[in-house]
């Protein structure tokens, strides 16, 4: 209430204010739309048209001014003007107005006083054309024709060349009440022609209508030599075959604002006849074509440069032509310089931009199309790597069941060879989504606190098994000055390394592969990091050692069991270390082995974390665990259930999200096995419910590529992860770790 009695405080304080205040909508014909008691009763109560426009006034006139003065009913008003300050404002602030003087006309003599004094040639002439004064200056240029009385204005028409043209100008000029101006060749029997601008205004002495002409010397030295006639040719030329129009646009110190040139370009931009051109000075007749959405922000962007004292540039519609309803667009640039005299001048061009628009709209579809057509590629490798996980899930599962058999000892190869065959599809599908990611833009390097010595140890650790199998060496050379925590992306660390690693023990047989990782220096808060990974294999050529890096480029495309993949391993690495801010480097020669190399720099970490066990055994869980396993896939369920079986665990199995919560409101688990992707209540949503009722660890197992469903998977708590198809022994791993740090917790 009290908030409201001031704001009609105010509103009543100006209203009774003796200033005048009034508002006036920012679109044409700007209707006043609220005034005071002082703005009514001198000016609004003798309007019939209660607008800008119905006061006489163009935009010119208030546009580009902070105060405003006008005649109304013979009284001289002065305003001060706040503009509309964005687009969103849609109004014109006209304050503090008062009245401050009272018109006089002119008496004979100070017209004749006027003209004496005026350094231009003028003559007065009445509306039958018949001159009525003429200036010391407009005697001396037209000599002893202007000394008779009562003399023609058309007497003067025949001195003009091109005297057709000047008497059609003239008798615009004299019928219609609006400024002209006209360019025109003064012949002279004794001197050189003269080019003279030649403006004509109406103006009111003792209640009679007279027109005064005003006639200006446009150089002070016109035509007489050769060179300056070339000159003159070309920037006419110039300015006719320029793509576009130019203009000048003349804005005097009192508001005024009229076109001062136009080329004949501007008729092809604004839609304008031939004939039009001549007519079309003032700067509302340009602005009345121009869009209605584009109007306020031509308005705004023109208002800005003139304060600032900048170059203005803009694309906007306008009329195909005066009557049509089509719009085309046209971009508009234009620079200002300030004159002696406080006028202002505007040098510009417009041009239609029609086609460049049409074509931007082409490449705006084009992207969309692009983009559409890059979500339908992401989905389909979402999906069918989901749906190729589901099969290799269960053949994985399927095979590490038979491998724990003795009773098949005889087939153990055989076995041996398939799971390497599943774990090859399962490093392409990877590949290839990681790929995807990357060349999408939505793979980021994430930075968490990891203890660099040990995290390296551990990766190089988890390989050895491989390097056993494929007969090779192993060797970690880590330097001892690393037992420090830095802020990084292990994970990507990590893959940069498994990639480097798999890839040297791929192509080395009966060899060695050593990892290198020193210390470069460290300062600053800042540990700079050597990578090498070297090995004693085939080599690459130096010819084919660029080639590498390219997407699905091999040095030898294979199938085989030894060389195949998808040709993503380096690439995808290079694209990893330049995400960090790396470049990966190589050595090699035929027969003689490769080495990969980089740098990384890491923030060394204010917190510590501990280091991570090295080890590749693991104690047994007990053999007494109870698990449940929400999986509706009923061969996953079947081949999961006989890994669990394997270990002794017990377990029970539910189809969907929903059937896990109840389970979980009845039964004790020692742990939760939960597929993501189930129907009546995914994974997700059923571990955020179970989190509410339950402390009991939650992994989520999914064929979904981690990256894609990461947040996800944070957001909802997880205690675990282990993608599909499903490595027991990881997944084994992920238990123990899981229910080794509830009990610590406990």
């Amino acid at each position: 209430m009290q908030e409201r009695g001031i704001n009609s405080t105010f509103r009543k304080l100006i209203y009774e204010a003796s200033e005048m205040v009034f508002l006036a909508d920012a679109t044409f014909p700007y209707p006043i739309f609220y005034s005071n008691k002082s703005f009514e009763e001198n000016i609004g109560a003798h309007l019939t048209d209660k607008s800008l426009v119905g006061l006489g006034l163009d935009i010119d006139s208030f546009l580009l001014k902070d105060k405003l003065i006008f005649v109304h009913d013979r009284n001289d008003y002065e305003f001060f003007i706040e503009h509309p300050q964005d687009v969103s404002s849609n109004h014109f602030l006209f304050y503090n107005g008062k009245r401050i003087k009272t018109q006089e006309l002119l008496t004979n003599k100070d017209s004749q006083q006027f003209l004496l004094e005026s350094p231009n040639a003028q003559i007065i002439v009445n509306l039958g054309g018949e001159i009525f004064h003429a200036n010391t200056e407009a005697l001396s240029l037209f000599g002893k024709t202007l000394y008779n009385s009562n003399i023609h204005l058309r007497e003067l028409v025949n001195m003009f060349a091109g005297s057709q043209d000047w008497e059609t100008w003239i008798s615009s000029a004299i019928s219609l009440s609006e400024t002209h101006q006209f360019s025109s060749t003064l012949i002279r029997a004794t001197s050189d022609p003269l080019i003279l601008e030649i403006a004509s205004k109406h103006l009111l002495i003792e209640g009679i209508q007279y027109v005064i002409f005003s006639f200006q010397n446009s150089f002070e030295r016109v035509l007489p030599e050769k060179n300056l006639k070339d000159s003159s040719n070309f920037l006419w030329n110039l300015t006719e075959q320029v793509p576009g129009g130019l203009f000048q646009v003349v804005i005097k110190s009192e508001g005024e604002m009229k076109f001062s040139f136009l080329s004949k370009g501007i008729e092809n931009v604004l839609g304008l006849k031939t004939e039009e051109i001549e007519s079309f000075t003032h700067i509302s007749m340009a602005i009345s074509r121009v869009h209605p959405l584009d109007l306020q922000q031509v308005i705004m962007s023109s208002i800005a440069s003139a304060n600032n004292m900048e170059p203005w540039q803009f694309q906007f519609r306008v009329k195909s032509d005066l009557n049509s309803e089509e719009y085309k667009w046209i971009m508009g640039a234009a620079r200002q310089q300030e004159l002696e005299n406080e006028d202002v001048v505007w040098y510009g061009f417009l041009t239609d931009i029609s086609l460049q628009k049409e074509f931007e709209a082409t490449l705006d579809e084009s992207r969309r199309t692009a983009e559409k057509a890059n979500q339908i590629k992401s989905d389909f490798l979402s999906m069918i790597s989901h749906e190729l996980r589901t099969p290799l899930n269960a053949i994985a599962g399927s095979i590490y069941s038979l491998l724990q058999d003795e009773s098949i000892f005889h087939q153990r190869s055989e076995l041996e060879t398939i799971n390497f065959a599943v774990d090859n599809l399962i490093i392409m599908i990877n590949d290839l989504l990681d790929f995807q990611k990357i060349e999408a833009g939505k793979l980021t390097i994430e930075k968490a606190p990891f203890h660099l010595g040990s995290s390296i140890k551990q990766i190089v650790n988890g390989m050895t098994f491989h390097a056993r199998d494929s007969n090779n060496k192993l060797t970690l050379i880590v330097s001892e000055r690393l037992n420090f925590v830095v802020a990084g992306d292990k994970t990507r660390i990590s893959q940069v390394l498994n990639n480097l690693i798999t890839n040297a023990l791929k192509f080395t047989d009966e060899g060695e592969v050593k990892v290198i990782v020193e210390l470069v220096e460290s300062h600053n808060g800042k540990a700079r990091v050597y990578f090498e990974v070297k090995d004693d294999g085939i080599g690459i050529a130096l010819e084919h050692q660029k080639m590498i890096f390219n997407n699905f480029d091999q040095v030898r495309p294979t199938f085989s069991t030894k060389y195949g993949g998808t040709g993503l391993g380096l690439s995808i690495t290079k694209k990893l270390l330049n995400l960090m801010g790396a470049e990966i480097g190589v050595q090699s020669k035929l027969n003689e082995g490769s080495s990969f190399f980089f740098e990384l720099e890491f923030e060394i970490a204010e917190i510590q974390v501990e280091k991570t066990s090295i080890t590749t055994e693991y104690s047994s869980p007990s053999s007494s665990l109870h698990l449940l396993v929400a999986e509706d896939n009923d061969v996953n369920a079947l081949v999961l259930g006989k890994i669990l079986d394997k270990w002794g665990f017990t377990y029970e199995h539910v189809y969907n999200g929903l059937e896990a919560v109840r389970a979980v409101k009845h039964t004790n688990f020692d742990c939760i096995l939960m597929d993501i992707q189930m129907p009546e209540m995914d994974g997700f949503d059923a571990t955020l419910a179970i989190k509410k009722i339950s402390e009991t660890p939650v992994i989520a197992l999914t064929a979904a590529a981690r990256l894609q469903i990461l947040d996800r998977i944070e957001e909802c708590d997880f205690d675990g992860f282990v993608a599909k198809p499903i490595d027991a022994s990881k997944l084994r791993k992920i238990i123990q770790e899981v229910l080794l740090e509830r009990n610590q917790s406990v």
